[in-house]
């Protein structure tokens, strides 16, 4: 009886699976330089199952009886070991994770062993396959396949058949040209159609092809179609939009969707990257954000540039992925802008703060520091690291400072705020400085701002402003007012009393020059009255009040008749009339009153008149005088007061400064006869 391989059929069945295990094996090497890790461990362990595979059923021919049984059967552990290799394969290769599932592999592993032990056990259960001497169309061990052979084969079938819907999937969505790679992978099927003759006809024996499509598929990608391979394998993690470049940045494809976003790619195939799209090119070659600018007729759209390469024996293609970013570069380029313009604002804070305040701090509820602003050292001589964390009383001067500050703090933690001026503190070589400081408290920025409670209060922000120029200013005032009030108009006081005296003793022109000397010193001692109630009122009230005019007006208006008889007073002041101002108003107004009777002529005549419009109280002020000097008149609607103060002067300056400074406006008319003052004042209404 003829051996298999010294006949032509055996000698051909021999022949196709040894070469199939060489062409595996000779493989593996190319597979080796993928670049890509997890597909490189599925091609590989795919050839190399496959090879062993292919390599034992060349060897099932020629081994001695007693050991075919047993090399058949390690064969088909391997050929069993090939299903799950290419379905890795397959899953690394067309982007999936299928191939890192724990759960699948795990499973995976299970059915393998499950159904190795199966084989592995066949010589006492018989139940995968039996075997019988046949020699036909050669002598050789002929293999009957039992139900459970039929069963793993047939999940070998729907595992591998997966993969293939995979692959062929793949092919149809890439866009491109993939009709060799689908022959290829059409070669794997082939094996099986084989397999299905041999059971119908004695002319194959049944033996299982798969080895030979194995083969064929490996030599045709790793070897023949490589680009094809390296170009669908890229893009199956890459966006729609792509374009596939060789080693030498030209172009060999592009989807429909980069054609359809780039114009210019059209026709462009063999064409550089940076004749057909120069502005990618620059972009691919720079630094910055891969991101490129295109016009698309409806606006400019942007693409963030994506390359994914891959390599292959000496095979190379990049994918250049082009995702539509336009949604999220256009909220960048605005967060930017906004940041820039928020940048130019926190300029502009700094700027301001640094003009109106000596330094910022935010303390917590504890009152400790947990910021100061930078200029605290050119104030204080702290560095700002120095002072964060510490207690706020490090710059209290005394224990009864410290404790005031503390009380302060307290209050601003219940949800008030507060200003505070002349607080003495200490700076870092223990020298004090009085300061104005305003605080405020923060809320957890969380919390709407409507649901605010002192609960929420995290700490407070506290604004320094420095108060030694102002205080040298009021003690220099204070210095000034002292010796008007007291050594002025004491001297002032004699003099007046002399010049009385004189003007009761002499006669004539000697008694006129002394009446002139009691009049002058009378203004004289106006002037230190006005200068007193300016230092009285010079202090600011942090917040304007409703008050009632009426009275004020009334009881001004009877005084008015008490030390001026001669002057007549006609009035227009109803019931009520009711001002957002302070009660300090009723120097100013009295200030106005007593102007027009002392100045308004022999018989002055005043009219006062009071009315209530939409949004302020007006009050009209009128006589029948001379009329005001152009420089009183300009005291009253400028605040001008110079070079030299006039005896009444300094009281039209006062009243000015009260009206000004209670939210008040108040205008002169320009008349050669007479004056008419008009004053206006805010309303609740307007306040509210």
């Amino acid at each position: 009886m003829a051996l298999p391989w010294m006949t032509p059929a055996g000698a051909t069945y021999m022949g196709l699976f040894l070469l199939s295990s060489v062409a595996c094996f000779a493989s593996i090497p190319r597979a080796n330089s993928i670049n890509d890790v997890e597909m490189r461990y599925g091609l590989v362990g795919l050839l190399a199952t496959t090879g062993m595979w292919a390599l034992l059923k060349t060897a099932f021919f020629v081994v001695p009886d007693p050991f075919r049984e047993a090399t058949y059967i390690v064969g088909l552990i391997f050929g069993f070991a090939t299903v799950w290799a290419w379905l890795y394969f397959v899953s690394a290769y067309t982007g999936r994770s299928l191939h890192r599932n724990t759960t699948l592999r795990r499973l995976s592993g299970a059915v393998f062993l499950l159904i190795v032990l199966i084989k592995i056990t066949n010589p006492i259960h018989g139940l995968y396959f039996t075997t019988t001497l046949v020699t036909t169309p050669f002598r050789y061990l002929a293999i009957d396949h039992g139900i459970v052979h039929w069963i793993s084969t047939s999940l070998a079938y729907v595992l591998a058949s997966i993969g293939l819907f995979m692959i062929f999937e793949l092919y149809v969505e890439s866009g491109y040209n993939s009709k060799p790679l689908a022959v290829l992978t059409g070669l794997l099927a082939l094996p099986v159609t084989l397999d299905i003759i041999a059971i119908a006809t004695p002319q194959l024996i049944n033996f299982i092809y798969a080895p030979i499509g194995v083969a064929a598929f490996a030599i045709g990608t790793l070897f023949i179609f490589s680009d094809q391979f390296l170009t669908v394998r890229t893009t199956a993690q890459g966006d729609e939009a792509a374009i596939i470049l060789d080693d030498n940045d030209r172009i060999q494809d592009y989807s429909p969707a980069a054609a359809a976003a780039f114009p210019a790619l059209t026709d462009s195939i063999d064409d550089p990257l940076g004749d057909a799209l120069p502005a990618v090119a620059a972009i691919r070659e720079s630094d910055d954000k891969q991101i490129v600018a295109q016009d698309n007729g409806e606006g400019t759209a942007y693409y963030l540039i994506s390359p994914r390469s891959m390599t292959l024996g000496d095979s190379a293609v990049e994918v250049l992925a082009l995702t539509d970013v336009t949604d999220l570069e256009q909220q960048r380029r605005t967060l930017v802008e906004r940041e820039r313009e928020l940048d130019e604002r926190t300029e502009l804070y700094r700027a301001v703060i640094a003009a109106s305040f000596a330094f910022v701090f935010r303390l917590d509820l504890e009152g400790r520091f947990k910021f100061v602003s930078p200029s605290v050292e050119e104030f204080l001589g702290y560095e700002p690291a120095e002072l964060i964390g510490e207690p706020m009383s490090v710059l209290g001067t005394d224990e009864e400072t410290t404790e005031l500050a503390a009380d302060y703090h307290a209050d601003v933690a219940n949800g008030e705020s507060i200003q505070v001026r002349d607080l003495p503190i200490a700076t870092r070589s223990d020298r004090t400085v009085h300061v104005d400081i305003r605080a405020v408290p923060i809320y957890e920025a969380s919390v709407d701002p409507e649901a605010r409670t002192p609960d929420d209060i995290v700490g407070s922000q506290v604004m320094v402003r420095d108060a030694s120029d102002r205080r040298q200013r009021e003690g220099l005032i204070s210095v000034i007012n002292r010796v008007l009030r007291h050594n002025v108009r004491n001297k002032l006081t004699v003099i007046n009393g002399y010049a009385e005296l004189l003007a009761t003793e002499l006669d004539d022109d000697n008694a006129a020059k002394a009446e002139q000397i009691v009049e002058t010193a009378d203004r004289l001692l106006d002037l230190t009255e006005s200068a007193r109630r300016i230092e009285a009122n010079r202090e600011l009230s942090p917040e304007l009040e409703t008050v009632d005019l009426t009275p004020i007006l009334e009881k001004a208006i009877d005084q008015l008749s008490s030390r001026y008889p001669e002057a007549s007073v006609t009035t227009e002041i109803p019931s009520s009339a009711i001002a957002t101002t302070l009660p300090r108003i009723e120097t100013a107004l009295w200030e106005l009153l007593e102007n027009a009777a002392v100045h308004g002529g022999e018989q002055p005549s005043i009219t006062l008149a009071v009315a209530e419009t939409d949004d302020q109280l007006r009050l009209t002020i009128s006589d029948d005088g001379p009329g005001l000097p152009e420089e009183e008149r300009q005291v009253l609607a400028e605040g001008k007061e110079e070079p030299l103060v006039h005896g009444q002067g300094l009281g039209l300056w006062l009243t000015y400064w009260i009206i000004t400074t209670l939210d008040g406006e108040i205008s002169v008319s320009k008349s050669q006869q007479g004056t008419t003052i008009e004053i206006r004042l805010p309303t609740p209404s307007t306040t509210a």
